[in-house]
């Protein structure tokens, strides 16, 4: 009855046009419409309205290739890729999702679909080891890496667009070193995957601006899971490996809080512990998790608007990094706020003769460490 009434005071055929993405509308007009249709129970009728005219020229769907070589996926990649696939349907555009884990049969599966598709536009998420990226970059011109910085013995053009792991890792070791712990264990994933290498970077560069040595059995390398991090401290405990804090990745803080707790070791009172990647399960954790936020959203939209933009300049090259922001939550001991002013977001651009020109600000982050007050 809603959306009669409403037929009364506007044509069908703007109602019509408001109930449709990627139709010009007045934003006004189109929030009215939508929210007497939501009201009203509104159901998409196939039949309704006019067919809209197909395009000169169908775009081809954007494809997003997700490596799950370590793992058959995590939440980090879920929540990445529900950000970008966000910003897609916002600019009305489709995409193509593929996942290829470590089997070696699946990935020339996957190479045999890149080659009946020929994709346009490859957007590639995740770890893949050195010689399938290079197989990557072989099949698809130019693609789009989403947060890891890729390799220095690739060859090819490529792009990419991600946070800056590094200084994530600077935010923690900081934070963790000026609370007072000094033998800081980190779990990392393989060696040679793009985070591990970012993490350690941003530990070791910390430890030698504050003039102190890093003990080489506080870093320890697993799986990025839950499990092979309980594992990793564990065996760190078993081992005699002496430490009062941890920093590690969200999903691989799940098992050090664990195997700290099936030891009988109180956080923080013993060890702090610290994650990265902002993910929704640290709030519910206890005690809460001390992280470093990633912003996938903007990462989603920065991706996708700059997609989309290099249709009409094909020769840029870019490195985005997006800067992060520290969360201090219980598992390091907080009980006040604190706010710590970063730096700007700082993109360059590659011009054709190879010599790079820096571009303008594009974006200014804010690093917030919200304590989460005792009581």
């Amino acid at each position: 009855m809603g959306l009669i009434r409403l037929y009364m005071l506007i044509s069908p055929m703007t109602v019509s046009r408001a109930l449709r993405s990627g139709v010009s509308v007045a934003s006004q007009t189109q929030r009215r419409i939508r929210t007497m249709a939501e009201k009203s129970g509104y159901q998409v009728n196939g039949s309704f309205g006019r067919p809209r005219r197909a395009p000169a020229v169908a775009r081809q769907p954007i494809e997003v290739v997700i490596g799950t070589a370590i793992g058959d996926g995590n939440l980090y990649h879920a929540c990445l890729m529900v950000a970008i696939e966000r910003a897609l349907s916002q600019h009305s555009c489709d995409c193509l999702i593929r996942t290829c884990d470590n089997d070696f049969n699946r990935f020339l599966m996957l190479c045999d679909a890149m080659r009946r598709t020929k994709p346009k536009d490859l957007l590639i998420i995740g770890y893949f080891p050195a010689d399938r990226m290079q197989s990557l970059l072989n099949l698809a011109p130019h693609p789009i890496l989403v947060d890891q910085t890729g390799n220095a013995a690739l060859t090819g053009p490529y792009e990419y667009i991600g946070f800056d792991n590094v200084d994530a890792a600077r935010l923690v070791v900081r934070h963790l070193l000026d609370i007072g712990r000094r033998r800081i264990l980190l779990i990392k994933g393989p060696a040679d995957h793009h985070f591990s290498r970012d993490i350690e970077r941003g530990y070791r560069e910390v430890f030698q601006w504050r003039e102190k040595g890093v003990d080489e059995k506080w870093i320890m390398a697993t799986d990025f899971t839950a499990e092979g991090a309980q594992q990793a401290v564990a065996a760190a405990l078993a081992t005699g490996v002496s430490f009062d804090a941890v920093f590690t990745n969200d999903e691989m803080a799940l098992g050090v809080l664990r195997a700290l707790h099936t030891a009988g070791i109180a956080v923080p009172q013993q060890v702090a512990v610290a994650g990265c990647d902002g993910l929704p399960v640290g709030l519910h954790t206890i005690p809460s998790l001390t992280t470093v936020e990633m912003d996938y959203q903007r990462l989603g939209q920065m991706t996708v608007e700059h997609l989309l933009a290099r249709e009409q300049n094909s020769t840029s090259t870019c490195r985005i990094q997006l800067m992060p922001t520290l969360v201090v939550r219980e598992s390091t001991g907080s009980d006040g706020t604190l706010s710590v002013q970063r730096g700007a977001l700082s993109v360059r651009k590659k011009t054709d003769d190879g010599l790079p020109a820096d571009l303008s600000t594009i974006a200014s982050a804010t690093v917030k460490a919200r304590r989460a007050k005792a009581g």
